[in-house]
């Protein structure tokens, strides 16, 4: 018998599934209020003078041009991610590429296949060709590997960080790129922004 906590609340139960995908501008701002809450239990938010309307104009603001992707049960917000178009330069080369940021699934609803289902909706514009790669961070580099990613070894700096522009503006342990079996640029990578 499965003992999870919560197979003994759904077992008997259906669920109503959508996975939406639209642009941050569409969104109205009780969902950007679900969508900070949401994160706020992954990454808790310190910023305590911030207030709710300033921080909904702040999600609006941070990459205006980022694609949402929003996973409901029964209409309730239970996972989340964003997909944002970057040009970044590798040398000689410059990409126009996919970020992938803010991937995170209620606790309550972990290793349920919710958080697979967001990342290859957001991989379909790679596999569609609209893209050529998906660049990311994470501390969970099996989970990814498991969808077809791989670890890539470039030095990653932000020419426009005017105190540091050698600095890694990542913070994760593992850069990523999907799909694995791409042929991506060795060197250093320009992201010309700060990690998402």
């Amino acid at each position: 018998m499965n003992r999870d906590p919560h197979s003994n609340a759904v077992a008997n139960q259906e669920f109503s599934v959508q996975l939406i995908e639209i642009p941050a501008s569409d969104i109205k701002s009780h969902q950007v209020i679900d969508i900070l809450s949401l994160m706020n239990l992954t990454w808790p938010d310190d910023d305590t003078e911030a207030s709710v309307e300033e921080k909904v104009a702040g999600f609006y603001e941070d990459h205006s041009e980022k694609i949402c992707y929003s996973f409901y049960l029964d209409k309730v917000l239970v996972g989340y991610a964003e997909s944002l178009p970057l040009t970044i330069q590798i040398e000689d080369k410059w990409l126009n590429i996919i970020g992938l940021g803010g991937l995170n699934v209620h606790p309550d609803w972990r290793r349920k296949g919710y958080g697979r289902a967001i990342v290859e909706a957001v991989f379909k514009r790679i596999d569609s060709k609209e893209y050529p790669f998906c660049l990311f961070q994470t501390g969970i580099p099996h989970f990814y590997q498991k969808l077809g990613c791989k670890v890539i070894k470039n030095r990653f700096i932000n020419s426009n960080n005017q105190l540091d522009p050698s600095k890694n503006p990542f913070w994760d342990e593992y850069i990523m790129i999907y799909p694995a079996n791409a042929d991506w640029p060795t060197g250093t990578a320009d992201l010309r922004r700060e990690g998402f």
